[in-house]
């Protein structure tokens, strides 16, 4: 721990750091023998060293402790393997003031995760959340809420991807059953409200299906398929 962040915990009132360790092994020997309410970590953590981690992950395996990770690396990947460890929070050095409440707040039980991690956790939710979304749906229900949500209507979209019309209501049944809605225009509200909408529409089937003639009265959005083939890196 750096000798400023020793010197402001030692200022404050019933607060007082029980030692300072440098190793791997001497911080597990510490957190065995020491009498600490709160353990703070100030480690190396990246993708050639693991040792920080080996670290968290052996005392908590011996010990239930509060552990605050303390460092001054901020990748979103070491923050989430650091969280997922078991530690209760994630501060950068540079905002190392902020430990005194988190030590305050660890020792109660009630600890908040510092902003430092919290946004990139809260990303990352919505990011497995996304994945999620996307294996529940099969590629034909991806296409119609693709085009519900551009403002094609049942019909042309049953023209548009050549399905029958019982074929057709069984699949806005299952897309509204899976993302939990009333209606296939609320469930293509609720993916447009999560940025779900920019779903791979499989052009070669609409070219196909243009080429012989089928859609005469369907205009194509060229531009928003345009803009989808962009995002989806085609």
């Amino acid at each position: 721990m750096a000798t400023t962040s020793r010197s402001l915990i030692n200022s404050e009132p019933y607060m007082i750091v029980s030692g300072i360790v440098s190793t791997k092994e001497t911080a597990i020997q510490a957190s065995m023998q020491l009498q600490i309410d709160v353990m703070v970590l100030g480690v190396i953590l990246n993708s050639t060293q693991h040792e920080g981690l080996d670290t968290i992950t052996e005392i908590l395996h011996k010990k239930e402790l509060p552990i605050i990770v303390l460092s001054s690396l901020d990748d979103r990947e070491i923050i989430i393997d650091v969280v997922s460890a078991g530690t209760i929070n994630f501060i950068r050095k540079s905002n190392y003031l902020d430990i005194i409440s988190a030590l305050r707040e660890a020792f109660h039980g009630d600890s908040s995760l510092h902003s430092d991690a919290a946004t990139i956790l809260r990303n990352e939710i919505r990011h497995i959340k996304h994945k999620e979304w996307l294996c529940m749906l099969t590629p034909t229900e991806k296409d119609i809420l693709t085009f519900i949500g551009w403002g094609y209507s049942q019909p042309a979209i049953r023209e548009l991807l050549g399905v029958s019309s019982n074929t057709m209501k069984s699949l806005v049944r299952n897309i509204i059953r899976k993302l939990e809605a009333h209606t296939i225009r609320e469930a293509a509200q609720k993916a447009k409200q999560r940025r779900f909408t920019a779903f791979k529409i499989r052009f070669e089937l609409l070219r196909h299906r243009i080429s012989k003639g089928c859609e005469k009265k369907i205009i194509l959005p060229v531009s928003k398929i345009i803009g989808t083939m962009k995002e989806c890196g085609e």
